[in-house]
């Protein structure tokens, strides 16, 4: 445990560039939305805009910050093999320090969302007809289900990419990794349609209610009423995708124990 304490530390050390650099580009974001904006009187809506795109592009955040972290480490790639940690542990402990950066990074766009939009008067508006915290929750939280999810794909279709790079040059390994991943998309989006995938994860229905109040409201002598207030959503399609996404990680893995070697 204390080996792995110390491996995150040392991933969170050679990743506090990648740290850094996003919320420079959202601090220089928020300055430019708050001046422009501020000249037409709506520097407060410029910066929520901002921060709506800076939250939503958080799915993306470990993909990017694995990135630059397998990079690194290629360039050492014999250093980094010798480490006496199994692969699920290297990889686990990338994961954990890309996901720390994540969450703070989360917290800081997340914080600059709510302000923003308090200011402009966003929530006052919309918390008539919506609860925000409830959608604030479940947001942020498929946020980060779904950055961790696209990252083991990545971190999967990677450790393929270093496997290709025994055999053939960069340049080829990346084209036949480019190709073995659209195959599987395709082959994955057929297999979505059948029956097959509908019946594993189409089940254990759950509704999480008072997302959206009932509201009567009328527009141009016209009446409406609007009865949304549940989300449906279905356990099958979480358990299914978390064996899927442990099944790539420990292939990942062994690929990185038993094949990735130099």
């Amino acid at each position: 445990m204390n080996a792995f304490a110390s491996l995150t530390k040392k991933e969170l050390r050679m990743g506090m560039p990648v740290f850094l650099v996003p919320i420079i580009i959202f601090i220089v974001a928020v300055a430019a939305a708050a001046f422009f904006g501020g000249r037409s009187g709506v520097a407060a809506e410029a910066i929520a805009a901002v921060s709506v795109a800076a939250v939503t592009m958080q799915i993306f955040y470990l993909i990017y910050y694995l990135n630059f972290s397998l990079k690194a480490e290629k360039k050492k790639l014999h250093l980094w093999l010798h480490n006496p940690l199994p692969g699920y542990s290297m990889l686990l402990a990338k994961l954990s320090a890309g996901l720390i950066s994540m969450l703070a990074t989360l917290l800081i766009t997340g914080v600059t969302l709510i302000i923003s939009a308090q200011s402009a008067g966003f929530i006052t508006h919309l918390q008539n007809d919506f609860n925000l915290t409830n959608i604030g929750f479940f947001s942020g939280l498929h946020v980060v289900l779904i950055a961790i999810d696209l990252s083991i794909y990545f971190v999967f279709f990677y450790m393929i990419y270093l496997l290709f790079n025994r055999y053939f040059g960069g340049f080829l390994s990346f084209c036949s990794t480019f190709v073995l991943f659209g195959v599987s998309t395709y082959l994955w989006g057929k297999f979505s349609e059948t029956a097959i995938h509908r019946s594993l994860t189409s089940w254990g229905e759950i509704e999480l209610n008072g997302f959206v109040f009932n509201r009567k409201f009328e527009n141009n002598g016209f009446e409406f009423f609007t009865e949304f207030d549940t989300v449906h959503v279905f356990l099958g399609s979480y358990l299914f995708e978390t064996i899927i996404v442990f099944i790539l990680f420990f292939a990942a893995s062994w690929m990185l124990d038993r094949k990735v070697e130099v």
